[in-house]
């Protein structure tokens, strides 16, 4: 095992990305790091919604108005977003902004929205009315809709930066965003490729406190809960995931954990499959042997926790307990 790695690092997409690489393994492997930075800055650039400049804010717009030709990496941004959104049934929608914005959440600031703007929300909601038109690669909306990539973006941009990377030669390396979207290739140890990458994962209300470590080996997680934001009316809380099909916060597990080859697959599934639900979080597992899944479910007395899994690979999920 490596005594330390070198670490690469930059902020974009309001988080901090990390790059962990062996030392001289390859011996431009540091150069590697900054292309996969770059890469990482070029899609902020590109994607943010944050950016006036940038190609979604153009196309939310002027999509409505007419067809908005796109980079390559935009259109692939959608048409991944638009896959996952069939996948699960619109549990995962690019296209829910409006509703974090009905619920405060678009500006950290939970409030109750009243029934009649969680409707007009509603009504802007739903990525069926995205068009791709792949020949002109251009994209068109077909009722007044707007792309918001938060559930997705990161992992992409995970993706899309590893694959720079790999084609630098650089095989064993651990890459983050934010903690919550994580993609591993190769090892941490430099004697064997196939031991993986150890994550500890952490009780969602309880930072201090490993509940036990994932093996990442070839693959990625995305994490989603509702732990950082939330806010309470007459008593009840409310947490800044909403199922974009009813307009509503979901409630019922503490945190849940994806685990994919694809970083932006496991990045928006964390998203949809909490939105699902547990029952139906696991039915989809079950469904697709490429996911795997650890759900943090609230305990039988306060502080507890009950840690659900589906399709791991054996010993890749060791516990605390």
């Amino acid at each position: 095992m490596s005594a330390f790695w070198l670490e690469f690092a930059r902020d974009a997409m309001a988080c901090r990305f990390e790059i962990l690489l062996h030392p001289g393994k390859p011996e431009n492997g540091g150069e590697g790091a900054l292309e996969a930075l770059d890469t990482i800055t070029y899609l902020e650039q590109v994607l943010s919604v944050y950016i006036d400049s940038s190609e979604l804010c153009l196309i939310n717009e002027r999509a409505l108005k007419q067809a908005v030709a796109v980079s390559e990496s935009t259109f692939a941004l959608l048409q991944l977003g638009l896959t996952i959104f069939e996948k699960t049934c619109g549990a995962f929608d690019m296209t829910a902004a409006r509703l974090s914005k009905a619920w405060g959440f678009h500006q950290r600031q939970g409030k109750m929205p009243t029934e009649s703007e969680i409707e007009t929300a509603l009504a802007q909601v739903g990525s069926q009315h995205i068009e791709l038109q792949e020949e002109t690669r251009s994209i068109l909306f077909r009722k007044p809709i707007e792309v918001n990539p938060g559930g997705i973006g990161k992992g992409f941009a995970l993706d899309c930066a590893a694959s720079s990377l790999r084609r630098a030669g650089v095989l064993d390396f651990a890459f983050h965003g934010g903690k919550s979207s994580v993609l591993c290739s190769g090892s941490q140890s430099t004697n064997d490729r196939d031991l993986g990458w150890r994550i500890a994962v952490r009780h969602p209300e309880q930072s201090e406190r490993i509940l036990g470590f994932l093996t990442l080996h070839d693959q990625a997680l995305g994490t989603s809960g509702p732990a950082n934001q939330f806010f309470y009316f007459r008593g009840k809380r409310y947490g800044h995931i909403i199922d974009p099909r009813t307009g509503w916060p979901v409630a019922g597990m503490l945190s849940i954990t994806v685990l994919h080859p694809s970083a932006g697959w496991a990045d928006a599934l964390a998203t949809g499959l909490y939105v699902m639900g547990i029952e139906k979080a696991v039915a989809f597992c079950e469904q697709n042997p490429d996911v795997s899944m650890l759900a943090i479910l609230p305990g039988d007395r306060d502080g507890t926790c009950e840690v659900v899994t589906c399709n791991m690979r054996e010993g890749q999920w060791s516990s605390t307990k």
